[in-house]
């Protein structure tokens, strides 16, 4: 299945994404932010194409993926936005995707829920560092992090309720 990641840049096939570099750095808050923004396009267009492909899973599952996709897009959103206020841009640097590609591996509707539902608790927990971590050096980066933890927590949950035993 090929995807239009556009306007991210991809990293070739051989190729592995840069190093992020740290923190307390400028470039260090681009590269999460772009990181990040990727993270949600993927899990955007992953749950946009789990409603269609599983149907072994109940519909309601289903339809409320099609609502995480909508979150995952305002998400998105709040990050390029930020990018570019700090004069970052999506192309700056290659992106991964190998999250896209995991989760496209899924056989089962069960498997893809557990293993976004991991992908997306590892993002909660990278926002909730980088909300504490930036919070004096940059504030407005750190509530969208923030913020993006917070809505993260019922998307984990989501799939806690449908297959509590698998998380």
């Amino acid at each position: 299945m090929t995807q239009d990641w556009s306007p991210f840049r991809v990293c070739a096939e051989d190729e592995r994404p840069p190093k992020i570099r740290g923190l307390e750095s400028p470039a260090g808050v681009l590269d999460r932010l772009r990181t990040a923004a990727f993270a949600e396009i993927q899990a955007r267009d992953a749950f946009l194409w789990a409603s269609d492909r599983f149907d072994d899973v109940p519909r309601e599952l289903r339809d409320d993926w099609r609502e995480l996709a909508g979150q995952e897009q305002k998400h998105l959103n709040w990050l390029l936005g930020r990018l570019e206020v700090l004069g970052g841009s999506p192309d700056d640097a290659p992106v991964s995707t190998r999250l896209w590609e995991g989760l496209l591996a899924c056989e089962t509707g069960k498997e893809f829920a557990v293993k976004i539902a991991q992908a997306e608790e590892r993002g909660r927990l990278a926002a909730e560092l980088f909300r504490k971590t930036l919070a004096v050096s940059d504030p407005e980066s750190a509530r969208i992090f923030g913020d993006i933890a917070d809505e993260e927590v019922e998307h984990v949950a989501l799939a806690k309720r449908y297959f509590p035993e698998s998380l």
